[in-house]
C-alpha cells in the first residue's frame, strides 16, 4: 500500500482563536488545497498546492513541534485527503485531534477524529455531509438564518462567526442572535486576530 502523503503549508502553535475551544493552547497543521473558493477567506495562500511540501505522517509528527495537547488538522480543506495515518501518529503521541472543514465531504469514523468544526459554506449551498461536535457559520452580506441545518448538537456549540471583524457582520450576527433567541445561537469572533498572534 502507498504511503499517504499530505500537501503541508504550515505547521504552528498557537491559541484556539474561535469556537468551542477558543483561548486553548493549540498546534495547527494546514494542509494545501480546497474544494470552496470562498471569496472572504482568510488563508487564501494554501489554496495552491505548488506552495505546500508533501510530506508524510512520519514526517510531520515530529514530537518536539507539538508541545500543545490539542492539535488542529486545518486548511484549505483537509478532509481531501487520508487523514487516517496522520491521526493515528498524533494519538500515539497522546494528543487530542481536532478538525477543521467545511463540511462537503464525509469523515470516516476510522479516521479517529477527537472533534469535528464544520463551517458550512455558501459555496456548498451549505450542506453538511459529515458529523459535527460544533457548527459555525460566516456571517456575510448574504448569510440568512434559514441556512441552519437541524442539528442535535449540545447548546452553545453553534456560532454565527463574525466575518473578518466586519462591522456589519457584527451587527447583523448580533441582531439575528437576538431576533432568534429560540434557536440558542453563540457570537463567533476570532480571538487570535483581537491579540494580533498567527
Amino acid at each position: 500500500m502507498a504511503e499517504v502523503r499530505y500537501p503541508i503549508i504550515e505547521i504552528f502553535s498557537s491559541i484556539q482563536g474561535e469556537g468551542f475551544h477558543m483561548g486553548k493552547g493549540a498546534t495547527f497543521i494546514r494542509v494545501a488545497g480546497c474544494n470552496l473558493r470562498c471569496s472572504w477567506c482568510d488563508t487564501k495562500y494554501s489554496f495552491d498546492l505548488s506552495e505546500s511540501e508533501w510530506m508524510s505522517a512520519d514526517e510531520i509528527v515530529v514530537a518536539d513541534q507539538f508541545s500543545h495537547h490539542h492539535v488542529v488538522i486545518t486548511g484549505g480543506e483537509p478532509t481531501l485527503y487520508d487523514l487516517e495515518p496522520l491521526v493515528r501518529e498524533l494519538h500515539k503521541l497522546g494528543k487530542y485531534v481536532a478538525i477543521e472543514t467545511n463540511g462537503t465531504n464525509p469523515i470516516p469514523t476510522e479516521w479517529g477524529i477527537d472533534w469535528i468544526t464544520a463551517s458550512p459554506k455558501p459555496g456548498s449551498g451549505y450542506a453538511l455531509s459529515c458529523r459535527a461536535d460544533e457548527l459555525k457559520y460566516v456571517v456575510d452580506d448574504e448569510f440568512s438564518i434559514d441556512v441552519i441545518s437541524n442539528h442535535n448538537l449540545p447548546e452553545g456549540r453553534v456560532f454565527l462567526q463574525v466575518e473578518s471583524g466586519r462591522q456589519e457582520s457584527i451587527q447583523k450576527a448580533y441582531d439575528l442572535i437576538n431576533i432568534y433567541p429560540e434557536l440558542r445561537l453563540r457570537l463567533g469572533v476570532q480571538l487570535h486576530k483581537i491579540l494580533n498572534v498567527r
